[in-house]
């Protein structure tokens, strides 16, 4: 009797949870449905309504599974992952009539999220840091920066949650969140129907989403083109590795959310941000990207964001920047020039490292926190330490660089990088009074 009333609990409980996530009605962005079953994971986020459509995520990763073998990418057939999700997973996670609301809007039934949709469906890299708690990160379907990775979520490390355009190993376990497109019963969820135009220049494919537009990619035509503009008005919601442009700008100055938008354009040398702009997105691994020019609005230079741009060698800060992190210009070989503003407070880990062009700093006076290798294999045979400098936390190879006989340290005598010299300037570094 125990039984048959657990059973028809059980039931119960599988027909309200397919209820749940097909009344549109009831059912909107940021909410979590029940939805399926696979290994006790029945728990999905929707990031997305469209129409009588809504994507959903599920809320954890679900398992750990290697990406590929072949190095060809999500787009290939043979794509293991892709494979994996979309015959076993799906076989096993869903009814007939739980798969039977699902829809193939992407060429998968199953599928992951990319980078950009990474970015712009979760708000914050916390909001992102689900793991298995064995720090493995989660698998998203774009490329990473060699034939032999893809773009990850990073949940170890400094900044976790933090997206990883570089990547991962194909060929090792990371953990997997599977995403898909649901029907959903009710059309009527005050949603208006989503249409697909291409702008004005005809370079842009735009989605109007309600009084929302999207930027999401380019067309053919912009494909080509040398110089693009960015149209205003537009939320962007894709990366432009594919194009060819050397040049892109914005056509409004006003603020913009870009994210990802110029991660891997193999052609680009140049950017003109907007001159309002608060918030720098980012450009890393493009490998003929040159100067860059950073609005005064801007107070933090993200995680990775000028990672192995190998050519780029003028950056300006205009603004009363904060916060360098992690990896920020780390591998831009052709770094010969940085103004660091006087505002800075936190250079992270490996900020700089193997900016081996890069000979001469003057650290900023209101510096508190130097990173772990913030120079490491940095080319820095001089630093210039002003006498209002006052470290509270550092690494004993915070500046430590990769000259072979010694690196100089200019600083104020009886100033506070005097006094701690030994402390902080490890290795090889002279001191030398101005």
């Amino acid at each position: 009797m125990i039984k048959k009333i657990s059973s028809l609990v059980l039931a119960l409980a599988v027909i309200l949870s397919v209820v749940s996530c097909g009344k549109a009605d009831k059912v909107k962005t940021g909410d979590n449905i029940e939805f399926g079953n696979y290994k006790g994971h029945t728990t999905w986020r929707v990031l997305d309504i469209q129409g009588p459509e809504a994507l959903i995520i599920t809320e954890d990763i679900v398992d750990k599974h290697i990406f590929d073998t072949t190095y060809y990418g999500w787009e290939s057939d043979d794509c293991d992952i892709r494979i994996w999700l979309n015959t076993t997973f799906i076989s096993e996670a869903f009814s007939d009539e739980e798969r039977s609301k699902i829809i193939n809007k992407t060429g998968d039934e199953v599928f992951l999220l990319s980078v950009e949709e990474a970015y712009r469906y979760f708000k914050d890299d916390e909001d992102r840091c689900l793991s298995t708690g064995d720090n493995l990160g989660w698998w998203l379907r774009s490329k990473g920066a060699y034939v032999d990775h893809a773009s990850i979520v990073d949940t170890s490390g400094l900044y976790p949650g933090n997206i990883d355009d570089e990547g991962g190993l194909v060929f090792c376990e990371r953990g997997v969140r599977p995403a898909v497109w649901i029907k959903l019963d009710s059309a009527d969820n005050g949603n208006p129907d989503v249409s697909e135009t291409v702008s004005d220049c005809g370079c842009f494919t735009l989605q109007q989403n309600g009084s929302a537009t999207y930027l999401t990619g380019l067309t053919e035509k912009g494909i080509e083109q040398e110089e693009l503009v960015v149209p205003a008005g537009a939320e962007v919601f894709c990366c432009l590795n594919e194009a060819n442009s050397r040049t892109v700008a914005f056509e409004s100055d006003n603020d913009i959310d870009y994210g990802h938008m110029f991660t891997r354009m193999k052609n680009l040398e140049t950017i003109k941000l907007p001159t309002n702009l608060t918030k720098l997105g980012w450009h890393s691994n493009c490998p003929n990207l040159k100067e860059i020019d950073i609005p005064e609005g801007v107070t933090v230079i993200p995680v990775n964001c000028f990672l192995n741009d190998s050519k780029l060698e003028t950056v300006t800060v205009r603004g009363s920047l904060t916060e360098i992190r992690c990896y920020a210009f780390g591998g831009c070989q052709s770094l010969k020039t940085v103004n660091i503003p006087d505002s800075v407070t936190t250079i992270g880990p490996y900020a700089f490292a193997a900016c081996e062009s890069l000979n001469e700093v003057t650290l900023p006076k209101d510096l508190k926190d130097a990173g772990e290798c913030a120079f490491g294999g940095s080319g820095v045979t001089t630093y210039i330490v002003p006498s209002e400098m006052q470290l509270e936390k550092w690494d004993s190879s915070s500046f430590d660089t990769m000259t072979p006989d010694h690196y100089t340290v200019k600083v104020a005598e009886g100033s506070w990088a005097d006094i701690h010299f030994d402390e902080v300037f490890t290795g090889n570094a002279v001191k030398e009074y101005y």
